[in-house]
């Protein structure tokens, strides 16, 4: 008689996650994290905890671009949306104080009913420039693309985008310009001086923003299935063009809601 020694291989357990059956190290179904931790005795109660804002951008944080489209593919994330305004909130916090400091500095005589207009029309502006380019990117990409993705998809990779991204934006400019009274990113909108380019937060801001590019251009061409260089050739002009859009109409608007709002004494300028 004959004893063949081998290996077997463990039994699939439930995901706790999504309840579907896996074993390994990951879920096939949603990518959850199988591997033992200190929530592992939680079972599927720690579900919430393991999507939540800081443990999803951690996550995404050790592979952005793989991470972020997995979370996209993955139908049990469904709160990529409170993923987004999460991150977004954490950039106005950080981001608004320093566009007030930049429009109107200290000792200029602004009334507080202007500050608060300037305020409200700052986070106006940052939606407004996210729809915009949204919008763009997804009609350009879904025509141009072998792959016809659904709008709700696009929508879903484009929040957890944002929500990865804008604290980041938020976090460096703060620094930058708040801690280290440096260069920042938003500060290549206005006119830079030679001093400023021989800044090192300068040049810490535009590696940091060919880093967000490639982010973006990366995320794209994994979810839309096409070489790196169509991607970034259907990304990079979108993305100007948004941007040039997005200002344009926030100017005429911050510009008219002024006149109209001083001109109803709602504002005092």
């Amino acid at each position: 008689m004959t004893l063949h020694a081998g290996t077997s291989s463990p039994a699939a357990a439930a995901c706790s996650d999504c309840g579907a059956p896996a074993s390994g190290n990951f879920c096939s179904s949603c990518g959850a994290d199988l591997r033992a931790s200190s929530l592992s005795f939680l079972g599927r109660t720690a579900a919430p905890v393991r999507r939540s804002f800081p443990a999803v951008y951690l996550k995404i944080l050790r592979a952005p671009v793989r991470q972020t489209v997995a979370f996209t593919e993955d139908p049990s994330y469904r709160g990529y949306l409170s993923f987004a305004l999460a991150g977004i909130a954490l950039y106005l916090l950080l981001i608004v104080p320093i566009v007030i400091q930049q429009v109107a500095p200290p000792g200029t005589n602004v009334s507080e009913s202007l500050l608060t207009l300037m305020k409200i029309l700052s986070q106006v502006g940052v939606y407004a420039g996210m729809v915009v380019t949204f919008l763009l990117a997804f009609l350009v990409f879904r025509l141009f693309s072998g792959v016809k993705r659904p709008f709700h998809a696009y929508f879903k990779l484009y929040a957890i985008a944002l929500g990865f991204v804008a604290p980041i934006y938020g976090i460096y400019e703060f620094v930058a310009r708040s801690v280290l009274g440096g260069v920042g990113m938003s500060s290549f909108s206005a006119q830079m001086t030679p001093d400023d380019w021989l800044k090192p937060t300068a040049w810490v801001s535009v590696a940091l923003i060919v880093a967000m590019l490639v982010y973006f251009i990366g995320i794209h061409r994994r979810f839309w299935q096409m070489p790196v260089w169509k991607a970034a050739l259907l990304y990079l002009p979108a993305s100007y063009v948004a941007n040039v859009i997005s200002y344009q109409m926030m100017w005429y608007v911050g510009w008219y809601s002024a006149y109209v709002l001083s001109a109803a004494g709602i504002v005092k300028i």
